[in-house]
């Protein structure tokens, strides 16, 4: 077949439609369904290897075009999960909760503090909120924002993982109405924030406990600190670092929308994206470098993969950058035995 990615393409649309359908539908609200599909997934993909190897095509192909449709269920299943019962939104417009004042939050920091052109960012993984007396536990996602004013204390220095409370008045993010303008609440939502605030003073955020070390901890400390290394080394030229935090690390932040616009009218646009283009360019120079160190072919593999795997955690797991990492783990190899 000429265009294998149209017949992939068909089989996850048709597991979609699958997906859709009430029988299905109804099963997908239990734990063993994604079990069992997801084991069942993993077994069509690896008889598709097998077979295909072992020279049996059609039925590889057959193979493989069953995990495709099984994930299309899946990926129905998963999208329509209902939120739970304590999540925000729905304590929000069930009137359980007002954020007509303001409330002390409580959570734990999913990431590292962003630094912004106006300040900083925080993204706060929602456990509970003071309301009307009482310690209400909440699920959801709020972003704080905080920009610091000349002669005021510092908001203390806090870390993924840790555990704040902050008093500020959150609320949903704006929607505008119009016929095909941006949805931005729902934007958010896919990034697991519902509500956005900001802080007004440093001395409204207060650090509860400090995070245990974990690899998502570990991971975002390790991004920040490039991201401070870049900083520094070009205090210089905040335009130079600007672009090179977005080519090196995807942290568009600091390129400002008239330098934007110019990559975009010069077609190079995609240089400040990290995508499949990044990770292609560096499975090459490392493939070509395990070449070059006379390693093994297992050994080149591991090198490239492992470096390479790497580079993905420290970027973010960005589907288009997960997307070209796993098509590389599946063509080093069969590269390193060529």
């Amino acid at each position: 077949m000429k265009l294998p990615a149209l017949a992939i393409a068909a089989a996850f649309a048709c597991g979609i439609a699958l997906g859709l359908c009430p029988l299905l539908a109804s099963r997908s609200a239990s734990h063993a369904f994604f079990i069992d599909g997801f084991v069942v997934a993993g077994c069509s993909i690896l008889s598709g290897i097998v077979l295909t190897e072992t020279g049996h095509l059609p039925l590889g192909a057959g193979a493989s075009m069953s995990s495709w449709i099984l994930l299309g269920i899946l990926g129905t299943g998963i999208a329509q999960q209902p939120r739970p019962a304590n999540h925000v939104t729905i304590l929000i417009d069930g009137g359980r909760i007002d954020l007509h004042t303001p409330l002390r939050w409580h959570g734990k920091l999913r990431d590292e503090p962003a630094r912004l052109p106006w300040g900083y960012g925080y993204e706060i993984e929602l456990a509970s909120v003071d309301y009307q007396n009482a310690l209400v536990p909440i699920r959801g996602g709020l972003r704080l924002s905080f920009s610091p004013h000349p002669g005021e204390p510092e908001v203390p220095d806090l870390h993924a993982g840790d555990e704040i409370a902050v008093l500020t008045q959150a609320k949903r993010p704006q929607v505008f109405r119009d016929d095909g303008a941006f949805d931005r609440r729902a934007y958010l939502a896919s990034q697991n924030i519902d509500l956005v605030a900001t802080l007004r003073a440093a001395g409204l955020v207060d650090r509860l406990s400090t995070g245990q070390p974990s690899p998502a901890t570990l991971l975002a400390r390790a991004r920040r600190r490039l991201r401070d290394e870049i900083d520094t080394l070009f205090s210089a030229k905040p335009e130079a670092a600007g672009v090179l935090r977005a080519m090196l690390l995807g942290d568009r932040s600091f390129v400002d929308r008239d330098e934007a616009s110019d990559f975009q009218k010069t077609g190079v646009f995609h240089v400040l994206v990290v995508a499949g283009l990044h990770v292609g360019a560096l499975a090459v120079f490392l493939f070509w470098a395990g070449r070059k160190l006379r390693l093994s072919p297992l050994w080149t593999v591991i090198f490239a993969l492992t470096l390479l795997a790497a580079y993905v955690a420290v970027v973010e797991q960005r589907p288009p950058v997960l997307r070209a990492a796993v098509m590389t783990a599946a063509v080093v190899p069969r590269c390193a035995r060529a």
